[in-house]
C-alpha cells in the first residue's frame, strides 16, 4: 500500500512546528470556508497529517478555533504595539496602525477574514463565545492605552470624551478591515488609508 503523505503524532523537535502549521491551516479555513464548514479532518489535510494526530494538539474544533483567534489576535496587536510605539503623537501612531493592518492584510488575507468573522460566528455559536471571553478585550485595551498615553503627553483638549476617541479610532480600523474583508481588494484599504492621512493633515479638501 502506498503512503498517503500524512503523519501520526509528531516527535517533540517539530511539535512546535506542526502546531503552528495547524493553526495556519485552520485560520485559512476557518476565514474561507466558516466555522461550520470547516472540520478537523479537512484541517489534518491541509496540514498533511492525520486527524488523530491533530487530536493530540486540539480536543475539540471549538479548541481549535479558541487557539487560532487567540494567536491571530496576539500577532496583529503586538504588530499594532510595535507600529505605535515607532512613532511620538497619536494621529501619527494611528496612521502607522492602519498601515501596519495593511500591510497585514495584502500578506495573508486570512488573518482579516478570520478576525471579521468573529463576531458573526460567535452569535451562530455561543460556546465559542465562552470560550474566547477570557481573551476578548484587547481590541479595546489597545485604543484605550493610545489615547490614554496621549492625553497625558497633553496632546487632547480638555474637553474630549476619551473613551469616545478609543471607539472611534477602534470602529476606523474595524470597518476598513470589513471592507477589505468583504470586497476582497487590498487596494481599497489603501486608498482608504491614504484619503485619511489626508485628513489629517488638512489636505483633502479645498479652504471652506
Amino acid at each position: 500500500m502506498g503512503s498517503t503523505g500524512r503523519v501520526g503524532r509528531p516527535t517533540a523537535c517539530d511539535s512546535a512546528g506542526t502546531r503552528r502549521r495547524i493553526l495556519q491551516a485552520a485560520r485559512i479555513r476557518f476565514a474561507r470556508d466558516g466555522y461550520r464548514s470547516t472540520t478537523n479532518r479537512l484541517i489534518a489535510e491541509d496540514v498533511g497529517i492525520t486527524t488523530s494526530a491533530l487530536y493530540h494538539y486540539f480536543e475539540s474544533k471549538d479548541q481549535l478555533y479558541a487557539a487560532v483567534y487567540c494567536d491571530v489576535i496576539d500577532r496583529v496587536y503586538t504588530s499594532f504595539e510595535e507600529a505605535a510605539a515607532a512613532e511620538r503623537h497619536l494621529l501619527d501612531q494611528f496612521s502607522a496602525v492602519l498601515r501596519r493592518a495593511r500591510d497585514l492584510q495584502t500578506a495573508d488575507a486570512s488573518i482579516t477574514g478570520f478576525i471579521v468573522a468573529v463576531a458573526l460566528e460567535t452569535q451562530r455559536h455561543p460556546d465559542l463565545a465562552e470560550l474566547l471571553a477570557p481573551q476578548r478585550g484587547r481590541h479595546s485595551r489597545f485604543f484605550s492605552e493610545l489615547v490614554e498615553r496621549s492625553a497625558e503627553r497633553g496632546e487632547l483638549q480638555s474637553d474630549v470624551d476619551r473613551a469616545g476617541l478609543a471607539d472611534l479610532l477602534g470602529s476606523v480600523l474595524t470597518g476598513l478591515a470589513r471592507t477589505a474583508a468583504t470586497a476582497g481588494d487590498p487596494q481599497r484599504y489603501t486608498a482608504a488609508v491614504a484619503v485619511l492621512e489626508r485628513f489629517f493633515d488638512g489636505s483633502l479638501v479645498t479652504t471652506r
